[in-house]
C-alpha cells in the first residue's frame, strides 16, 4: 500500500525521532498499521485543556453529535431534565475503563467538569474554554455524583438543551489521575477511546496505539500514525505516492482537488455535510462598515452561488441564514442568498465611496485548507465593481490584527464544538461576547441579546425553533457577519481502507476504520 520511500522513512523514525517503537521495517508494514495525514496538528500538548483533538479518539465525551448535530449518547447512555431545565442528570455507560485500567465513575466525570470550571478561561488549539463556562454549562450551581453511574448538573438558570451544549469537547472525560493541580496534564492523556497516544512529535506526527481496555469493539488497526502536512498539494502528493493511506480533518482536500482525486480508482472520497461555514465578519467599529448601508452593499456585491459552485468547486452550498442547514429545524429556510450589484452601487453612492481601500483579511493558515486567496480576490473585485475599493491582507496572527482593529472584513470558517446553536450566538455576537468586543465587530442589539437569552432557556422545541429563526432574521437585517457558504468536508482514503464515517463536526471515527482488501 505504501511505497519504498515510506518504508525507509518509517524505519528512520523508529530508530530516531520515535525511538522505542522497535521492530524492523518489515514488521511495521503489516495490516495493523494505518498512516494518515491532516492539515494541522491534532495534538496540542499538556497545557491544552484537551491535549488531543476528538478526532484521534483518545478520549470520549459524555455526549456526541450525529450527522444532523443532534446530541446522541457516548459515555452517557441517556439523560433527563427536571425543574424546567435547571437540573440535568446523565446516566453513564457501564463497564467502561480508562486506558490505565481504572473504572469510569460518576466521581471521575465530576472531577473533569470541576477542572474545566477551575482552569477557564484557557485557550486551546481546538476550542476555547470560556470564562465562567456559561457557553458550555450555563450558570452552573453544582455538579455532583448521584451514585456510581449518574451525574447531575444543577443550574441557577434553566438551559433548554444541556446535552447539545455538552456534546464533544465540553464533556470530555479523562482519568482525574491525568491532571495536575494546575489543570495541566501530568503526562499523556488517559481516556476511554479506542486509541491511546503512544508518541507525539510536535508539528510532525502522532502515533496512536489500540487501547487494550476499550469498552467497545477493538479497532482493526492496531496502530495509526497521523502526519501533519499543512500544504494541501503536499498532502495529495503524499497520498498519490503511497506515503499515506488517507487524508482527514477539516480541509483535508481543497475543493479544487476533490474531482481529480475522486476520479482515481485508487481512492475513495467521502463528502459529508458539515457545520463548517465560511463567514464574512465586518469591523463595525469604524468606517466604512459602521454604516449598515455599506455592509448591505458588500453583501449584495458577492455572488455566493458562484463562490460555492466554482471557487469551492461544488463542495459547498451558497450561504444565506446564519445557521448552517445541518442545524435542521433551527436553521431558517426562509432566508436566501442575496445578490444585487446594481442595488449595491446605489447604496455606496448614497453612503459615500470610501476614500481608502477596505481591507479583506484572511489567515495564512487557512489558505492550506480552503482556496481563500482566490475567494478573497473575487471579493476584492466584486467590492470594487460596486464602488468599494479593496485590498487583500494575508496574516498569520489574524487575532492580533483584528484586536488592533486593522481590518474591515474578515474571511474565515467557523464551526461549533457541540450541537447547540447558542454557542455561535452567545460566544460570537452577543453584545458582551468577548469575540464581538475584542475583535471590533461593534455589534450591539438589545433585541438580538433578548432573543438569544430567551431561546437558551426555552424548553418547548417549537417555540425555541421560532426564537432562533427570529434571531437569524435580526442578523440578516443587521449583517455583523454573513454566511458566505456552507461547506461539505471531503476526506479521502485509499481503496484498501473502509469504514469511513464522518459526523457533522468533521470528526472521522478512527475506531471504525477497517482494512477492506
Amino acid at each position: 500500500m505504501r511505497g519504498r520511500a515510506a518504508v525507509v522513512a518509517l524505519a528512520v523514525l523508529s530508530a530516531g525521532v520515535l525511538a522505542g517503537c522497535g521492530g524492523s521495517p518489515e514488521a511495521t508494514e503489516d495490516a495493523g498499521l494505518l498512516t494518515l495525514a491532516a492539515p494541522r496538528d491534532l495534538v496540542a500538548g499538556a497545557q491544552d485543556p484537551y491535549f488531543t483533538h476528538q478526532t484521534l479518539r483518545v478520549w470520549e465525551p459524555l455526549v456526541t453529535v450525529d450527522d444532523r448535530l443532534r446530541p446522541v449518547p457516548a459515555l452517557a447512555t441517556g439523560w433527563e431534565s427536571a425543574d424546567g431545565g435547571r437540573r440535568w442528570t446523565f446516566t453513564l455507560r457501564e463497564g467502561v475503563r480508562f486506558s490505565d485500567g481504572t473504572a469510569l465513575t460518576a466521581e471521575a466525570v465530576v472531577a473533569n467538569v470541576q477542572r474545566f470550571v477551575r482552569i477557564a478561561p484557557r485557550q486551546s488549539a481546538f476550542f476555547s474554554l470560556d470564562a465562567g463556562m456559561e457557553v458550555a454549562y450555563g450558570k452552573l450551581g453544582e455538579v455532583r455524583a448521584d451514585g456510581a453511574n449518574r451525574v447531575t448538573f444543577v443550574l441557577r438558570e434553566p438551559v433548554a438543551d444541556l446535552p447539545g451544549r455538552l456534546a464533544g469537547f465540553y464533556s470530555m472525560v479523562q482519568s482525574p489521575k491525568a491532571f495536575t493541580a494546575s489543570g495541566d496534564f501530568a503526562g499523556n492523556p488517559v481516556g476511554t477511546g479506542p486509541y491511546t497516544l503512544a508518541r507525539w512529535v510536535k508539528g510532525q506526527q502522532a502515533e496512536l496505539a489500540a487501547n487494550p481496555h476499550y469498552h467497545g469493539a477493538a479497532p482493526e488497526y492496531k496502530k495509526i500514525v497521523v502526519k501533519v502536512i499543512p500544504d494541501a498539494n503536499a498532502r495529495v502528493a503524499a497520498l498519490r505516492a503511497g506515503e499515506v493511506d488517507g487524508l482527514i480533518d477539516k480541509g483535508a482536500l481543497l475543493s479544487g482537488q476533490v474531482a481529480a482525486v475522486a476520479a482515481d480508482s485508487r481512492f475513495r472520497v467521502v463528502r459529508s455535510p458539515s457545520v463548517l461555514t465560511h463567514y464574512l465578519t465586518f469591523n463595525g467599529s469604524r468606517r466604512p462598515f459602521s454604516d449598515p448601508r455599506l455592509r448591505e452593499a458588500a453583501e449584495l456585491a458577492v455572488d455566493r452561488a458562484m463562490v460555492a459552485g466554482k471557487l469551492l468547486a461544488g463542495t459547498a452550498a451558497p450561504g444565506a441564514g446564519f445557521l448552517s442547514p445541518v442545524f435542521g429545524e433551527l436553521a431558517d429556510p426562509g432566508l436566501a442568498a442575496a445578490y444585487g450589484p446594481a442595488k449595491a452601487r446605489a447604496l455606496v453612492s448614497a453612503a459615500g465611496r470610501p476614500a481608502a481601500p477596505v481591507t479583506i483579511l484572511i489567515s495564512s493558515a487557512e489558505t492550506g485548507q480552503f482556496p481563500y486567496a482566490d475567494v478573497a480576490e473575487v471579493l476584492r473585485a466584486a467590492f470594487e465593481q460596486v464602488g468599494l475599493p479593496a485590498k487583500v491582507t494575508v496574516a498569520e496572527a489574524t487575532k492580533a490584527v483584528m484586536e488592533a482593529g486593522d481590518y474591515d472584513v474578515f474571511l474565515s470558517a467557523y464551526s461549533v464544538p457541540n450541537g447547540d446553536a447558542d454557542y455561535l450566538f452567545r460566544r460570537f455576537l452577543r453584545s458582551d461576547a468577548a469575540w464581538n468586543v475584542e475583535r471590533r465587530l461593534g455589534y450591539r442589539s438589545e433585541e438580538f441579546d433578548r432573543l438569544v437569552d430567551q431561546a437558551a432557556a426555552e424548553t418547548d422545541t417549537g417555540r425555541r425553533r421560532e426564537l432562533y429563526r427570529r434571531v437569524q432574521r435580526v442578523l440578516a437585517a443587521d449583517r455583523p457577519m454573513i454566511a458566505l457558504a456552507y461547506q461539505d468536508n471531503p476526506v479521502v482514503t485509499t481503496a484498501q481502507v473502509g469504514g469511513v464515517v464522518q459526523n457533522a463536526a468533521y470528526v472521522v471515527d478512527l475506531g471504525k476504520l477497517t482494512p477492506s482488501g
